[in-house]
């Protein structure tokens, strides 16, 4: 007798859902989705009538088009999914349940619109830019199917694009460089420069970027109100205030430092009340706090009893709008550091290029920083904070050596509450077609520190945790697929002494991976970095031989690396603020872990009980310790492995925003999703860092540069084009001494300069040399006027110092570009200053020895004392940078010091040798050139 075939479930088994209505929510859709979970064997539970909330206990998916509605942060640490309407319709379609996180309403999903297929790109490029789309809440689709929304592509004459074009689908064809764009900034910027036919990318000459509107900063530009409220609500209300309900079983408490006048006090009871809400006098009994700044009894006793704390400027804009919003999605919708943040005090900043609500929010967003702001920017500015580089204010920053940098760092800064390094690309990327301040406004608080800074808590009494009412046994951790703006105390599941190991789903195939528990174990596997993309070539510096060719980088995935020791979980929450106990005997440690596996038996016996339902065990977690920098590249998690990441308990969690506000596992996407990141997940720890240059082996061939990084990865040798790195180059490989930017910059580190058969044998051999010989070029050392040998004695010496104190010009016209020479500049301790001819500028004399507290061996490869009076200007012998000398000298003999207009063979000869010396030769003067052009 034929077995019978098992009955198949309905596709909803299991699943509850809720719905949070909103203007963008039809009510036929709403309909339409209870009708389609509760056919297919869900169930829905409406809105509970006293306090329109939903009951969290009873729900397993909450269907909403935003994350503004007051229980989403406890929606997502209790494990509750938070999904768009369109999780229910395509799990529909595919008769199966949908990975949750890719239809997070969450806005630093910043893809979760985009459903991307590719055209003519190589693999490499192509493997990139689907595990950053994926990551960041998109989808792929091979085929073109009329739900593609972006078809990537170098040319439209692909057989994908001109069907595309025949059949008249609403994709856009986009170049893969929007991709790297948004992928470097962390923010999804528009995508018309680079959409063809025509792309404005690819013109010869940038159309300058125009200005755009900020919807991001709307009704956030400043912490304090300009709005005005009317008395009583309007006889005629309009449709947003018809029904005020923002606040409704709410209660709300005025801080004292408002400073408001009865009259509004009174206004503004009467809104609220009007809406269902009351005023109260005591901060315990709120569930609003109201506060101008962060200090005061009230506002640490509301936030460490994790009331929703806010500022005037929020409450006027949630009457404004009759709805919800999250005051920790905006940065002034929260209360304001009474003295500004640490290190801006002394700060001059100034704005190009941003204009509207951005302009007016950046102005606000220094002040409260505790910078000053200049509306004209001078000399003594020490930051300009631009949208774009085509205006006159960059070019006068470069020339006067000021910081430059995007929104990004401003509001970040913000956000961390601590001055960050501009060495994060992110803060100075500015695509070229793209005004940045559509995107300005999007940054959200990092509370994790504003709690550290502003309202720790005390070492004598534990932080109150969820109720136990609203608490979850089944769920223990919080599901990827929501990433929260601001978590609360996470569930007594979770803090368990001895975590236990949960295996994370393949968002590639949303199937079910049944996990097996296990006990308290140390997280094994490496950490690896991504594949970095392929080095640039070389930029040329005078060298008639080389030819410069097209860079052939790929999409870098970014993120934060995993910490290496999380916060341990506690067996007893009372206890989470004492110190840990000391270490103890082995007999002792046992007796512990036994009682930590006993009282997580019952997690056990729960985990193996999730495990079975359908779309399996939740997982993720939240990462720790977000706000540190510097940042660094993501690193690859096995989704095989099972392990689980731990997380500070009793604080907040951030969103992943961008690469510095990203929670674990979608940084690890990034990485993971690549087949070239799971090749490399074995390597060893980086001993060497590497940079190749004037070798041509990988032009053209991204897939053998790939392959070859890998093997490399293998040997503890990292390739790197950054010779500014602050770990420095060990290994420098050239086919001889040559002129290039990498090459002169390289040599400040002291490294050990081999040829290329070092390389062709570590690829061939899979090992390194054990002695490898120098480098022997005995032609350019003559040229040089010393050994190789010699140089990188004195670098070692210089320990890369060698122009420190020296403020050296360059002029924009010099072979090979201003960005050149400065790099070469910077590499070795000195500062390059871009001169175009402006009056009025201060030069200042270079310290001497005794001036500089740390000088040391460097000096005596300076040149002598004779340099101190000397100011250097290197430049061309083109007409525009011929006609600066004559201002140039002026200026610097008005000052008492002595100027000198030099050619960039001075440079790359003191760069080269590491000493810096003088020949006439190097000279330019007006006669000088007319005599050679008459020749």
């Amino acid at each position: 007798m034929a077995e019978e075939a098992p009955v198949k479930e309905p596709l909803f088994t299991d699943v509850c859902i809720a719905i949070i209505p909103s203007e963008d929510l039809h009510a036929q859709v709403t309909d339409a989705i209870i009708q389609w979970v509760e056919a297919s064997g869900g169930k829905h539970f409406p809105l509970l009538a006293s306090e329109q909330q939903i009951d969290l206990s009873t729900v397993t998916h909450i269907i909403s088009t935003s994350i503004d509605f007051p229980q989403y942060s406890q929606a997502v640490e209790q494990g509750v999914y938070v999904v768009k309407p369109s999780w229910v319709h395509q799990s529909q379609g595919k008769g199966k349940l949908c990975a949750a996180r890719q239809h997070s309403p969450d806005p630093s999903q910043f893809f979760q619109d985009v459903i991307l297929t590719c055209g003519d790109l190589p693999d490499g490029d192509k493997d990139a830019i689907i595990a950053g789309v994926i990551a960041l809440g998109g989808q792929y689709s091979g085929p073109l199917t009329k739900l593609v929304t972006h078809l990537v592509t170098l040319t439209d004459d692909f057989p994908k694009c001109v069907t595309a074009v025949e059949k008249h689908s609403s994709a856009k064809m986009v170049l893969p460089h929007w991709f790297d764009a948004c992928l470097k900034l962390g923010k999804k910027i528009n995508e018309r420069p680079y959409m063809f036919p025509n792309p404005p990318y690819r013109q010869t000459i940038l159309p300058r970027p125009a200005n755009s509107d900020s919807p991001h900063v709307e009704g956030a530009t400043a912490a304090v109100p300009t709005g005005q409220l009317p008395n009583t609500p309007p006889t005629s209300p309009s449709k947003h205030r018809k029904n005020l309900n923002a606040f409704a079983y709410k209660k709300v408490f005025l801080g004292a430092d408002l400073n408001i006048p009865d009259h509004l006090k009174k206004t503004l009871g009467d809104l609220i009340n009007h809406g269902g809400g009351t005023m109260t006098e005591n901060v315990d009994d709120c569930h609003f706090y109201i506060g101008q700044f962060r200090d005061g009894v009230d506002y640490v006793a509301a936030s460490r009893a994790r009331k929703e704390v806010a500022n005037l400027a929020w409450l006027y804009h949630v009457v404004n709008v009759n709805k919800y919003t999250n005051p920790l999605s905006k940065l002034l919708h929260y209360p304001i550091p009474r003295h500004g943040i640490d290190g801006f005090q002394n700060m001059k900043i100034s704005i190009s290029s941003y204009s509207g609500d951005a302009r007016i929010y950046l102005e606000n967003l220094i002040h409260y920083c505790g910078a000053e702001f200049t509306k004209t920017m001078k000399q003594d500015n020490s930051h300009l904070i631009t949208a774009h580089t085509r205006s006159e204010k960059f070019e006068a920053a470069q020339e006067w050596n000021i910081n430059v940098t995007n929104h990004l760092w401003l509001e970040e800064c913000y956000a961390k509450c601590t001055v960050m390094t501009l060495s994060n690309n992110k803060f100075t990327e500015f695509p070229p077609v793209t005004n940045l301040g559509e995107v300005c406004g999007q940054t959200v608080l990092d509370m994790k520190r504003v709690e550290s800074i502003y309202f720790p808590a005390p070492r004598d009494s534990p932080v109150k945790s969820v109720p136990a009412a609203q608490k979850k046994p089944a769920r223990t951790a919080v599901p990827a697929s929501s990433m929260t703006v601001a978590s609360y105390t996470p569930s007594k599941s979770a803090a368990i002494s001895a975590p236990i190991p949960i295996a994370e789903d393949d968002d590639e195939t949303d199937g079910e991976e049944e996990a097996q528990p296990q006990t308290a174990k140390k997280p094994r596997g490496r950490t690896s970095k991504a594949a970095p993309p392929p080095a640039a070539e070389d930029v040329l510096m005078l060298d008639d031989d080389e030819t410069a060719a097209e860079p052939t980088t790929a999409p870098r995935s970014r993120g934060r690396p995993r910490k290496s020791a999380a916060t341990p979980r506690l067996l007893n929450n009372d206890k989470e603020n004492e110190s840990p106990a000391p270490r103890t005997s082995g007999r002792a440690a046992a007796n512990i872990a036994r009682a930590a596996i006993h009282n997580a038996a019952p997690d056990i016996a729960l985990y193996e009980k999730e495990s079975k339902r359908k779309g399996g065990v939740t997982h993720g977690g939240r990462r720790s310790g977000l706000f540190d920098e510097p940042l660094s590249s993501p690193i690859p998690q096995d989704p095989k492995k099972g392990k689980k990441r731990k997380s500070d308990e009793h604080t907040y969690d951030v969103t992943a925003q961008d690469s510095a506000l990203s929670d674990g596992e979608t940084q690890a996407m990034l990485a993971s999703k690549g087949t070239i990141a799971k090749k490399a997940k074995t390597t060893l720890p980086v001993k060497y860092r590497m940079m190749v240059t004037g070798d041509d082996r990988w032009v053209g061939n991204m897939k053998k540069e790939s392959d070859d990084k890998i093997k490399l990865k293998a040997l503890g040798v990292e390739l790197t084009t950054n010779p500014r790195d602050e770990n420095g180059i060990d290994i420098l490989v050239a086919p001889g001494i040559k002129r290039t930017k990498k090459f002169v910059a390289a040599l400040a580190s002291a490294p050990m300069v081999v040829d290329s058969k070092y390389l062709d044998y570590a690829l061939s051999k899979n090992k390194l040399m054990d002695s490898p010989p120098m480098l022997v070029d005995r032609k350019s050392e003559e040229v040089m006027g010393c050994t190789l040998a010699d140089a990188l004695e004195r670098a070692k010496t210089n320990k890369r110092r060698l122009l420190r104190g020296w403020n050296i010009y360059v002029t924009e016209g010099i072979v090979g570009g201003f960005d050149t020479y400065k790099e070469i500049i910077e590499v070795n301790g000195g500062v390059a200053t871009l001169y175009k001819g402006r009056t009025g500028l201060k030069i200042t004399k270079r310290q001497t020895p005794d001036e500089y507290p740390d000088a040391g061996d460097e000096v005596q490869h300076q040149g002598g004392e004779e340099e101190y009076e000397n100011v250097y200007l290197v430049s061309s012998e083109k007409d525009a940078d011929v006609k600066l000398w004559k201002t140039f000298r002026s200026l610097v003999e008005k000052q008492g010091l002595k100027p000198r207009i030099v050619e960039s063979n001075w440079l790359l000869n003191a760069a080269m040798s590491q000493q810096v010396s003088w020949d006439e030769k190097w000279e330019l003067d007006e006669a000088k050139v007319v005599s050679q052009r008459d020749r």
